[in-house]
């Protein structure tokens, strides 16, 4: 009846830029090929954030698209396959594009995960950009999500995810040591390249479609990932 579909090749910097391609957008045609010939009704793909270097904010789903590297720009590739599978067939798709996602098993390479990490082992680590901001939303949250949303029909529609809430890097690094009761090794650089000052998400067409708003806030969602 469903596919949630949640694969695909994450920002790793080892990557060359065909295994994105290869992976998310291939791989995502394959999927709707699948759904296709199995008849399956209703699509869920989790995208990604796709503006790049924001000209307004909250961002909303009108903003204009700008896929800063390899991985976003694979990911909005796919997108666009999935509006025209689902406006040339039987297939409904719900696209979600969640901004920054974490939670306790989130992987290394991003900010709380290497952070939390750093708790541990004391290993330093360099902060790019600290005054930078960004939307996070707690993994529980992103699931309650999913759960609700797949309970509605759209032939095709698209959703920003987040907690329409920011953090700067700073605030991160400040919470985390409070929860921690530990002081993190750090040191600090600024750098302009491709920078992204802030991030917060307009999630106000979720809250009117379907009626959905987070509910865990950010301190909680960090006691949550220690």
């Amino acid at each position: 009846d469903m596919v949630i579909h949640l694969g695909g090749k994450t920002p790793q910097n080892e990557l060359k830029w065909s295994e994105y391609f290869d992976n998310n957008i291939i791989g995502t045609l394959n999927i709707l090929e699948y759904c296709i010939q199995k008849k399956v009704k209703k699509m869920i793909y989790v995208s990604s954030y796709v503006y790049g270097n924001p000209k307004y904010s909250p961002i909303n789903e009108k903003h204009p698209i700008d896929p800063h590297n390899a991985y976003t720009k694979s990911k909005y590739l796919a997108e666009q396959l999935c509006e025209f599978y689902a406006k040339n067939s039987d297939l409904n798709v719900i696209i979600l594009r969640p901004f920054n996602i974490f939670g306790k098993t989130l992987p290394n390479g991003f900010l709380i995960s290497n952070l939390l990490r750093s708790i541990e082992t004391n290993e330093k680590i360099t902060i790019v950009n600290k005054d930078s901001k960004r939307d996070f939303l707690h993994i529980d949250d992103f699931v309650d999500l999913i759960l609700k949303i797949k309970d509605w029909d759209f032939k095709f529609e698209v959703f920003n995810v987040g907690s329409g809430k920011s953090h700067s890097f700073s605030e991160v690094i400040e919470k985390i040591e409070k929860i921690t009761l530990k002081k993190l090794n750090l040191q600090y650089e600024e750098s302009e390249e491709n920078v992204i000052r802030e991030i917060t998400a307009d999630i106000s067409k979720l809250g009117n479609k379907i009626k959905w708003n987070p509910k865990i806030s950010f301190d909680e969602g960090l006691q949550k990932s220690k």
